[in-house]
């Protein structure tokens, strides 16, 4: 994985331009030094067989002498040597070639025109032509002309020559390196910049309200994991999207039915089509106290979400706040001949919440568990005390959900029945109002089911400080003797 780290890409990157560029002007300065070097000693060398030929010529040796002195300084130096007067005519020639003759007017002095009598040029090196009105001049001024040009020592030393070459060889090896090194972080960058700069067109393409594209970068590491978080962020999206969609469509849904039949019953009742009984106007609350409930669900789940749901926290007995919610759905109990447990230990401790939301959780609970299972079956109440915690379950042995489902039950308007009815399916907010409720307690809720074996809720709230609460067993008039189902735990 530290191979794949931007980090690590960044820092192995950012070496190899500067190895790079250390390298390659390592690499020209020395080859430049090495050929520059080798310039200087020559230019020393033909600096020393000038100085030695003219300082000969200044003492008037004889034209014997000096044949004789450029001849040994030839086969010293494996140079040919040439002597000229100012009116260029060969004073000496190693070669024994030139003596007498008139050298050709200009600075380009061609030795192919002054071969041996083989044919070839008998010595390696190119040809070293000495004028002697250089012994008139200061030091380290005149013009030596040597193979096919003439080569200038004006007011330079050799040693001034050599590091202006090796200045001049430097600061082209910094140029070239410098080339070389921004071409490849321009590489390097592109590696980098291109995964990030299809993320910026993916965004902008969601931005425009495409929330299909999904980025399909396989590199690891960073960019790896930021592309993964930007295609589940776009899930989310996509899914909150299609929700809020869902929404808007089951609200009209739901507020539509009973007010059309709201609407259907007043028009009858205007019309004094229908009279006004007792079991039109008990059908006309029941439409109205719907709205009612759907409208109120509505604002706690909003107020939920929002952060901004008012909680009086307060020490409550669990046993208490169960034994109001039982009460209330006793009747729906009765009705379906379900038996209900209830398991609430006497040495509970105190929890730490709003009573009227923590009845609102078990209503909801217990509600939707009566909802779900058949005529004859069974639901278990259940708390236990955990470290700082009070897990409180609620079991059935209903239809159970299907895993597919699961993720998504506290959702609104989420039904994993998509053919149920709002008359037996609710208001499709109940297990939403739950979870909100819950993490607004700082409390978590999970849910655990088998298809055809029934269904689990747990919930989590914090205890407080104070001292257990000392109690039985609550008793509840309907609640089964028999022992709950081996099958299923409490």
């Amino acid at each position: 994985m530290m191979l794949h780290s931007l980090r690590f890409r960044l820092i192995f990157m950012f070496m190899l331009v500067v190895m790079v560029a250390v390298g390659t002007v390592a690499l020209f300065a020395s080859q430049a030094t090495t050929n520059n070097l080798q310039i200087y000693n020559e230019a020393k060398d033909d600096q020393q067989l000038i100085s030695t030929m003219l300082t000969a010529y200044t003492q008037h040796q004889s034209q014997s002498a000096l044949q004789n002195l450029a001849e040994q300084l030839a086969r010293s130096s494996h140079r040919r040597i040439v002597l000229f007067d100012h009116q260029r005519l060969v004073i000496a020639d190693s070669e024994r070639i030139l003596i007498g003759q008139a050298l050709p007017p200009g600075p380009e002095l061609s030795i192919t025109s002054y071969s041996s009598s083989s044919g070839t040029p008998s010595l390696l090196s190119a040809p070293l032509y000495i004028p002697t009105d250089l012994s008139s001049q200061p030091p380290g001024q005149g013009v030596v002309t040597s193979f096919q040009s003439i080569v200038s020592f004006t007011d330079n030393s050799p040693e001034a020559s050599f590091l202006t070459s090796v200045n001049q060889s430097l600061w082209l090896a910094i140029l070239i390196a410098g080339l070389t090194a921004l071409l490849l972080a321009l590489v390097f960058a592109q590696t980098i910049l291109k995964p990030l700069h299809t993320l910026k067109t993916i965004a902008e393409r969601m931005e425009q309200g495409d929330l299909s594209q999904r980025v399909s970068i396989t590199t690891r590491g960073e960019i790896g994991a930021l592309a993964h978080a930007f295609n589940a962020m776009a899930d989310s999206l996509s899914r909150s999207e299609q929700l809020r969609r869902n929404l808007v469509s089951d609200v009209a849904h739901e507020l539509r039915n009973p007010l059309m039949n709201i609407r259907g019953y007043l028009e009858l009742l205007q019309d004094q089509v229908l009279e006004p009984t007792p079991e039109t106007l008990a059908s006309l609350y029941e439409e109205t106290s719907l709205l009612n409930r759907l409208v109120a669900d509505l604002q706690d789940v909003s107020l939920a979400e929002a952060g901004q749901l008012h909680l009086t926290r307060q020490p409550i007995e669990l046993a208490d706040v169960a034994s109001q919610a039982v009460q209330i759905v006793q009747p729906h109990l009765a009705e379906k001949q379900l038996t209900l447990h209830v398991s609430i230990p006497s040495d509970l401790p105190h929890i730490e919440a709003d009573q009227e939301r923590v009845a609102q959780i078990l209503r909801n609970l217990l509600s939707n568990a009566i909802r779900h299972t058949p005529s004859q079956g069974e639901i278990c109440l259940a708390a236990c005390l955990s470290e700082a915690e009070v897990h409180i379950s609620v079991r059935d042995t209903g239809v159970g959900i299907a895993p597919e489902h699961l993720p998504y039950l506290f959702e609104r308007f989420y039904r994993a029945d998509f053919s149920r009815a709002r008359a037996t399916g609710g208001t499709g907010l109940g297990l939403a109002i739950v979870k909100q409720v819950v993490q607004a307690h700082g409390g978590q809720v999970t849910v655990e089911s088998q298809v055809g074996k029934g269904t689990c809720f747990t919930f989590t709230l914090p205890v407080t400080a104070l001292a257990p609460a000392h109690q039985d067993l609550f008793p509840v008039a309907f609640i089964s003797k028999e022992r709950f189902s081996p099958g299923i735990r409490c």
